[in-house]
This record gives C-alpha cells, sequence and structure tokens, in this order.
C-alpha cells in the first residue's frame, strides 16, 4: 500500500462518478478500495491503482470483507432508474442501510462515511427561491423519495458512525449519458425548447462533485450534516440552452413543446416502453421532474467545507462535447 494519506472505500467505483472519484482519491494520495459487484464493467477503472474488494449492498454477508480495515467510506452505489418502484427502494434504501450496519459492526476505526444523496430527494425550488438544507424535503419522484430513505437509513449510524450526506444536483460531464441527448440534439441542429424557458437549473460538473466528495471526506464536521452540491449558479433552461449551442458551435432549429404536450409525449412513452417490458427513458415522473425549477442555496457547502464550484457551464459544456466527439460518441 505504500505511504498513503488513508484508504478510501468507493462503492459503485466502475460508475461514470463513481470512476471520477477513483481518480481523485488516487491523486489525493489515498489507497482506493474499489467496491464492485463481481459482475460490474470495470473498463471505467482500466489502468488505476485500485484494490478491488466484490460484494452487493443487497447482499449483507459480502460486505464485512469489503468495508474491513478502511478508513473512509464514500458511499456513491445506487440505482437512478428501475422498471419497479421496490427495486429503487431495495437498493437506495435498504442497501445502504445494509452497508452502514457492516461498517458499525466490522469496522470501529472508520473515521468518515459520506453518502451521496442526491437534490432530486430534496425536491425542487420553493416559491421562487433557492432550496436550502433545512428545507423539508419534498422529492417528485420515486427516485428521489428513495434517495431521503437512503438518508434516513444512513443517518440511524449518525451517533455510532461520522455521517455527512451530500445532495449533488443534476451531474453531467465526460462520459455522462443522462444528458448525453441534448448534446446529441444540438449536435443534429436541433435546439430544443421544452416548458417554461425561464425556470431555473443549477447542475454541476462531474470534476467538481469530485471535489465535494473529497472534501466532506477530510473536513471537521459534525457527524448527520447534509450538503447541497452544485455549481455556484444557476441558470434558466433559455441560458442553458444557449451555452450548449455556442459550445457545440452548429446552427439550430429551435423545437418548441409546451409543458402539456411533453407531459402527453412521457405517458404515451411510459405506456409503450412498459408493453415491451423495457424501463422507460422518460415517464410522467420524469417529466415532471424535467419542467420543474431546481434552484439551491450552495453557501453552507461553500462555509463549512470550504467546496466553492470551479467549472461553469460554457467551459464544462465544450470539454464534455469534445469528449463526446473523441469517442465517437457523436
Amino acid at each position: 500500500m505504500g505511504d498513503t494519506k488513508g484508504t478510501v472505500l468507493i462503492t459503485g467505483a466502475n460508475g461514470f462518478v463513481g470512476s471520477r472519484l477513483v481518480k481523485k482519491f488516487i491523486d489525493e494520495g489515498y489507497h482506493v478500495v474499489a467496491g464492485v459487484r463481481a459482475s460490474s464493467d470495470l473498463s471505467l477503472l482500466e489502468g488505476q491503482d485500485v484494490e478491488y474488494r466484490y460484494g452487493d449492498i443487497n447482499d449483507p454477508d459480502s460486505l464485512p470483507p469489503m468495508v474491513a480495515g478502511v478508513d473512509f467510506v464514500v458511499h456513491n452505489a445506487g440505482v437512478v432508474k428501475a422498471r419497479r418502484e421496490e427495486t429503487f427502494y431495495r437498493v437506495n434504501e435498504v442497501g445502504t442501510r445494509n452497508l452502514m450496519a457492516a461498517i458499525a459492526e466490522h469496522n470501529e476505526g472508520v473515521r468518515r462515511v459520506v453518502y451521496i444523496s442526491s437534490l432530486a430527494g430534496a425536491g425542487p425550488s420553493l416559491d421562487n427561491r433557492p432550496v436550502t438544507e433545512s428545507d423539508p424535503p419534498h422529492p417528485l419522484t420515486v427516485y428521489g423519495k428513495s434517495k431521503i430513505a437512503g438518508e434516513t437509513a444512513a443517518l440511524e449510524f449518525a451517533g455510532r458512525l461520522n455521517v455527512v450526506i451530500l445532495r449533488p444536483s443534476g451531474v453531467y460531464g465526460p462520459g455522462d449519458k443522462e444528458i448525453f441527448s441534448f448534446f446529441q440534439a444540438v449536435h443534429r441542429h436541433l435546439r430544443p425548447a421544452i416548458g417554461n424557458q425561464g425556470r431555473k437549473l443549477q447542475i454541476v460538473h462531474v470534476d467538481d462533485l469530485t471535489e465535494a466528495v473529497f472534501r466532506a471526506v477530510v473536513a471537521e464536521v459534525e457527524t448527520g450534516s447534509v450538503y447541497f452540491v452544485a455549481e455556484s449558479r444557476a441558470y434558466t433552461m433559455r441560458e442553458l440552452t444557449g451555452l450548449l449551442v455556442e459550445a457545440i458551435g452548429r446552427w439550430t432549429v429551435p423545437v418548441c413543446l409546451p409543458g402539456w404536450a411533453f407531459r402527453g409525449v412521457a405517458a404515451v412513452s411510459e405506456v409503450l416502453f412498459k408493453l415491451v417490458g423495457a424501463t422507460p427513458m422518460l415517464t410522467r415522473e420524469k417529466a415532471r421532474e424535467l419542467l420543474a425549477s431546481w434552484e439551491v442555496d450552495v453557501s453552507k457547502a461553500r462555509r463549512e467545507l470550504g467546496f466553492e464550484s470551479r467549472i461553469g457551464f460554457a467551459e464544462g459544456a465544450r470539454q464534455t462535447y469534445q469528449w463526446y466527439r473523441e469517442q465517437g460518441w457523436l
């Protein structure tokens, strides 16, 4: 293991965010343990100096060897899409409780556990103002509700473990598949204008998120602390789309879709996907989420974690588009 600053276990280390977290902690001088399932695709971790430990947060017996002897845990594993509501809770709530119980029972020396939740759990902006950590959660989707249930599960152990919760906003960056469709549309000369273009959105580049996670691991803050993580400013949808068009540098044709029509498309999509037994990309819940305003107050993370976003969307969009082109996605 050599001379490192400690050992950090990252669950879900093989995914988009997880693989960037692995790189961040290696760069910061930590020994990284990648907590992954035996069936996981590990291609994003190729060439990284990591120790693999195999287990599944829904198989409690597999967890004690995974958590043994580590100094820090970043619980990043979770499910974002599922065909059945039960799956969200089984992974995001019960899986989190299983992991926390394993740490509490099998690793007395752990110094900090960071649970990566989501802004989806907190819910959208309230009364045209940014949402704060002290606002009661008001999630719109089953996914959001399951992430809040995961927070509750993690906080059950806040008396025995030092637990910190992060709620990132929508994450984007090189390798992301969630926001890719917007880049794809503009690349194809389409300028989507869905719903109210004045609604606000606060997002976060994946490299800013990894910086926030690192700071949450090392900061001297109280157990049970919760923080929003996002770029320091919000954008209207009109501004975001404009910056995306600038980053891609193509002429575009506006494609306007009122909110009611978008909700109708989502309803049809949900029915058709269910008929063929597939997981729908767009659901009525997802449409409600996409049509809402998502503005957050990030001053608590700035004040207590010393975190300030560094990558604005103009720069982040250019960087992400370049990656998509280089990798042949576009």
